[in-house]
């Protein structure tokens, strides 16, 4: 009996030196990523860092978090940030957000917050530390950008993979966002609620990525990776009574301009013409041609066509209908 005892307790004074030792670590660990950015050029501080949880649990909190990168163009400001994990499983963590978020683009700043604002995050077990999974959720998801509009996520969801079957987009991306108010200067350039409600019932989407770097522990030295290609498996809009499907392929053209084409399947899409009409900048023939084209591609109500941009501009079929999407970053 007395060796089983001496034998629990050496067994606790050796996990819990696991823990404080891992613990240290973990602190070694932020110091080290926040020392190391800043030799890159980057800006990056932080009011406090803790870690809490004994005895299985590594609880590392961040206050106070600045990310910036050595252009000014790229940041990320915290209030508060919490990383999470098993003391027997330390590459795969929780992270939650909770406070706001301030994130920095070329474009302006985005900030972020919302009710459980967290994810999980799996780090594969080699040197580079490389990406296997990550997932993000909230509820009540507000946004608010620097240009002046806000937005309303009700519940999101989003993952990102690495996917083995895809070697040239080898990242797998899924979006599901329900309940979205869209900005008001976009409703109202779309006819202010005339046509369509003011709230997205459904917004889903499954691509497959190519990013300008692979997503590892060295991908944010210079500029984060960034998409150059994607291949949109399916991808569908629950708007009021109409649901447009898409899929297809756009890659980044090296200029100004997104280039490739998409497949659309609309059902119920005359309202969904009614917005295009009101934020297009066709003329009035224009619209009407467009109009008895596809009226005359059409089923009753549902509408198939394909969407092509190449050279800066965007075609259905033989009509060049506006510019072709700028690339946002």
């Amino acid at each position: 009996m007395k060796f089983v005892i001496k034998l629990v307790l050496l067994a606790a004074a050796g996990w819990s030196g696991y823990w404080f030792v891992g613990a240290k670590g973990q602190e070694n660990l932020v110091a080290g990523f926040l020392d190391s950015s800043r030799s890159d050029g980057w800006v990056a501080r932080t009011g406090d860092y803790t870690v809490t949880g004994f005895p299985n649990r590594f609880d590392t909190q961040v206050t106070d978090l600045t990310l910036l990168d050595p252009s000014g163009e790229w940041g990320w400001q915290a209030d508060e940030f919490q990383i999470m994990a098993l003391s027997y499983q330390p590459n795969h963590v929780i992270v939650a957000f909770p406070g706001q978020q301030v994130i920095t683009t070329p474009s302006g700043t985005l900030s972020v917050a919302g009710e459980q604002l967290r994810g999980s995050v799996v780090i594969a077990p080699q040197s580079d530390l490389a990406l296997s999974r990550l997932q993000l959720e909230g509820a009540l998801v507000r946004l608010h950008s620097s240009d002046g509009w806000d937005a309303l996520v009700n519940s999101l969801n989003i993952a990102l993979h690495l996917d083995d079957a895809g070697a040239d987009l080898p990242y797998r991306l899924g979006v599901e966002a329900t309940d979205i108010t869209p900005p008001a200067m976009l409703t109202s350039i779309i006819g202010g609620g005339q046509f369509l409600p003011d709230t997205v019932e459904k917004l889903y989407l499954d691509a497959h990525l190519a990013l300008s770097a692979p997503l590892d522990r060295h991908s944010f030295e210079t500029r984060p990776p960034l998409p150059t290609a994607v291949t949109i498996n399916d991808a569908e809009i629950v708007w009021g009574s109409s649901r447009l499907r898409v899929n297809g392929m756009l890659r980044d053209s090296g200029g100004r301009y997104v280039e490739g084409e998409l497949t659309l399947n609309v059902e119920n899409w005359q309202p969904l013409f009614d917005v295009f009409k009101a934020a297009s900048h066709l003329s009035t023939t224009e619209k009407l041609t467009l109009k008895r084209a596809l009226d005359a591609a059409s089923s009753g109500s549902t509408l198939q066509f394909t969407l092509t941009f190449s050279g800066g501009e965007s075609h259905i079929g033989p009509f060049t209908i506006g510019p072709a999407p700028v690339i946002p970053f």
